[in-house]
């Protein structure tokens, strides 16, 4: 211990000596540790870390599209949706949400008048997904029937930002501002439930819409794969649907369409982050091979005060260590450096990061 006090001690009185060459590697360590933290953190969020969702992979969404895609996103009517729930043989279960995805609402939450995003979807949406409530329960499918009480679940983002991250948002009750549906809010999910994208807050479809709308609206298929079926079998069996002999009239010739959750939750930016990945790999080398090169050329220029202490008896192992320890003190110096860099840099993202990118509240 005494041994490695006195190397650190040795290191910094050296490179105290040449302040220009130790701020010079510290702020090259800096930058490299400091920007490759960041966008690995980024990427961390958005593509390594799974959705709180079971099995994400195997939950997939439905659409049509014309053969020529024309025609592209059809959605499917709300008996038509109910069908191919029923007839669906591809999927263990089947939700469907509203086609809209998530649209702003004016909202009364007592006397307070706010904006946010409703999704509406089936009643078995949460069981489909396999994700469970971070407060209270998820929707069910007794929420979704006429006569039934209407209730919400918030996303995390809208519990932290417009209800403070409260326990008391369990049992508040929100008022649509024009149709004057109140719902009970039961539950909060998890950080990083995001769909669709936007979403502040998820209610059942039935309880919150007329009987006259209800086979207005339209909605999209939500489905976890069965086992031993593929997305290719789902999209078949949707195509299959479309082309069946009761299809409602004037329908376009419709083909299935699949995509699996994970890639409309990061839709197209998984290319941009891979390649700011690759691109991290090597701000990090860069500035590594840059302080090494300044490590070689100080060696070189140091060789004759080695070899003086060599001559005054001090031992190999005794100069090693020190050169260990400046090294060692640099690493620390510029890693703390670069780890401040690095969060300045994840909240400047952050903070003008485009709406439309996903998940940013899970990077930090």
């Amino acid at each position: 211990m005494d041994s490695l006090t006195h190397n650190v001690r040795l290191g910094v009185r050296s490179l105290l000596r040449t302040p220009g060459f130790a701020l010079t590697a510290c702020l090259t360590l800096a930058v490299g540790i400091g920007l490759s933290t960041a966008v690995f953190t980024v990427a961390d969020a958005l593509l390594l870390r799974q959705l709180p969702v079971l099995d994400q992979d195997r939950i997939v969404v439905l659409s049509g599209h014309t053969r020529d895609r024309q025609i592209e996103n059809w959605p499917l009517g709300f008996e038509s949706a109910r069908q191919f729930a029923d007839r669906s043989r591809a999927m263990s279960q089947l939700a469907y949400f509203g086609y809209e995805g998530a649209s702003a609402q004016t909202l009364r939450d007592g006397d307070q008048t706010t904006s946010l995003q409703r999704a509406l979807v089936s009643g078995d949406f949460f069981d489909v997904l396999g994700a469970q409530a971070l407060l209270g329960r998820p929707l069910s499918g007794d929420d979704d029937a006429r006569g039934a009480e209407p209730v919400a679940v918030l996303s995390h983002r809208a519990w932290q930002e417009q209800f403070g991250g409260s326990m008391d948002a369990l049992g508040r009750r929100i008022t649509l501002h024009e149709a004057g549906v109140t719902y009970t809010v039961v539950g909060v999910m998890p950080r990083g439930l995001d769909y669709p994208r936007g979403v502040d807050f998820w209610a059942t479809i039935v309880p919150s819409t007329t009987e006259e709308n209800l086979a207005l609206l339209a909605y999209y298929p939500i489905g976890r794969l069965a086992p031993g079926s593929t997305p290719a079998d789902a999209g078949n069996e949707l195509t299959a649907f479309f082309q069946r002999d009761d299809a409602p009239a004037g329908q376009p010739d419709l083909e299935g369409a699949v995509r699996t959750l994970p890639e409309l939750v990061i839709g197209e930016t998984r290319p941009a982050i891979l390649a700011f990945s690759a691109a991290s790999a090597l701000l990090l080398l860069i500035p590594c091979i840059n302080v090494a090169n300044l490590l070689l050329v100080r060696g070189i220029a140091r060789m004759r005060e080695i070899a003086v202490r060599a001559a005054l008896g001090a031992s190999r192992g005794r100069v090693v260590g020190q050169l260990l320890a400046e090294n060692a003190i640099l690493a620390v110096a510029g890693g703390a450096l670069g780890l401040l860099l690095a969060a300045g840099a994840v909240r400047g993202f952050v903070a003008f990061a485009p709406p439309e990118l996903p998940r940013v509240d899970e990077i930090h």
